[in-house]
């Protein structure tokens, strides 16, 4: 596993405007990073140069900076897109996400996350859910490959909507969906694992081949998620030694987009710093524990 962070790190700031990826990239490269995730879903949420006619031109000079500083793009999370809603627009969603796929294709990213959806309205959610998501996903999935892009879908958690449960909360139900569909994969999001308190080594044992992609974070309760490891409730000992039970050949991303909304931008670059270093210590507990079993 090489350590990646997301571009979204900088994106969700309480006193500011948010940090475009391009200036996000160079912070990142300066902490440690080379390898980063691109958030393609924190640019449709206000009017940004990927929002234009001219996005092409804005994920080319996206490009040409993660040449310049020796980046690689290895995923990427799409819009998120509830495709199961009927009230949705789904023309303006999914020229986006085309739109998504075509930059993921621009930027070398081999699997972009996207969320599967629920089926609300039925008095079968889980049959009628499956059935929507593989009709969804081949569609996309087919269109994806023609850019060199994989699709993978990222595990779900619906304590924040109870008594509703979402479709692909487990390991269980993902497999089943992505045997279904060719070309799709998954995305273990540790800290819906851990907030639905699953058993993360067999789950990870599960999915095995399918797993492509990773979001690492930690939480204190279901209102403040996506913190840096170790601020939170997680028992990382009992995660890392879920990763080394596995052969995964993907990236370890820290997707943390809650750890920074207020720190001063002057200490922004020594924080991240610091998820760098916490990351690369996540890293080696997960090789000792490979290698002591």
């Amino acid at each position: 596993m090489r350590l990646s962070t997301s571009t979204n790190i900088l994106f969700e700031r309480t006193y500011e405007a948010p940090v475009d990826p391009l200036q996000c990239m160079e912070i990142c490269q300066r902490a440690g990073y080379t390898v980063l995730d691109f958030c393609f879903h924190d640019l449709t949420t206000y009017a940004s140069d990927f929002m234009t006619d001219n996005w092409k031109a804005y994920m080319n000079r996206v490009k040409a900076k993660a040449d310049e500083l020796g980046i690689e793009f290895s995923q990427g999370h799409a819009v998120v897109y509830d495709f199961c809603r009927p009230e949705v627009d789904h023309q303006h969603f999914e020229e986006i996400l085309k739109k998504c796929i075509e930059g993921a294709g621009i930027l070398g990213i081999k699997w972009l996350v996207m969320h599967p959806s629920t089926v609300m309205d039925t008095a079968e959610p889980y049959k009628d859910s499956r059935k929507e998501n593989i009709r969804f996903f081949t569609k996309w999935c087919e269109f994806a490959k023609q850019h060199q892009v994989g699709l993978a879908i990222e595990n779900m958690w619906d304590c924040h909507i109870s008594p509703i449960k979402l479709y692909c909360t487990t390991a269980e139900e993902m497999v089943d969906l992505i045997d279904a569909v060719p070309g799709l994969g998954a995305c273990w999001d540790a800290e819906h694992g851990a907030i639905m308190q699953q058993n993360q080594a067999k789950a990870l044992q599960l999915l095995g081949h399918r797993l492509k992609a990773t979001h690492i974070s930690d939480y204190t309760n279901v209102q403040d998620i996506h913190l840096l490891p170790y601020l939170g409730k997680t028992d990382w000992d009992e995660v890392m030694a879920a990763f080394a039970s596995i052969d995964y050949e993907g990236d370890f991303d820290l997707e943390i987009h809650r750890y920074l909304t207020k720190m001063p931008m002057e200490n922004v670059e020594q924080a991240i710093a610091l998820s760098f270093q916490i990351g690369q210590s996540l890293l080696e507990l997960a090789k000792h524990k490979k290698e002591t079993n």
